[in-house]
């Protein structure tokens, strides 16, 4: 399974970001076999990509963040990446350890997104 996670820093050992737009860094780790990537967050108010994109372009099974705009919620759902977010104040190995337990569940909703509208 290849898990996505927002990151303050450029390995596990850094908290998750609070917000997955404005996260720095989006670690890939595929738990089969350990190998991870780090792809830096290089939004800016002149790009026209999206954070989803760039992130969704890999082809995760799942994102772990803090909070997600409904926009990349709606995004990531279409696309039929698990959301898991409301995650704060843990490194990235603890949240990758509390999902593999089943600690971790996905969102079903987040206020403001399309609920079955066409996005």
């Amino acid at each position: 399974m290849l898990i996505c996670l927002t990151l303050e820093q450029e390995n596990l050992d850094g908290l998750l970001s609070t917000h997955f737009e404005k996260t720095k860094y989006f670690l890939l780790f595929n738990d089969e076999t350990s190998e991870a990537e780090i792809i830096k967050n290089k939004k800016s108010i002149f790009q026209r990509s999206r954070p989803s994109h760039s992130v969704a372009e890999k082809r995760p099974d799942a994102v772990i963040t803090g909070n997600i705009e409904p926009d990349s919620f709606d995004f990531f759902k279409t696309s039929g990446i698990k959301i898991i977010s409301g995650i704060f104040g843990i490194s990235g190995y603890e949240a990758l350890k509390r999902f593999k337990v089943g600690q971790l569940k996905e969102v079903a909703e987040v206020k403001g997104a399309a609920r079955g509208r066409i996005i």
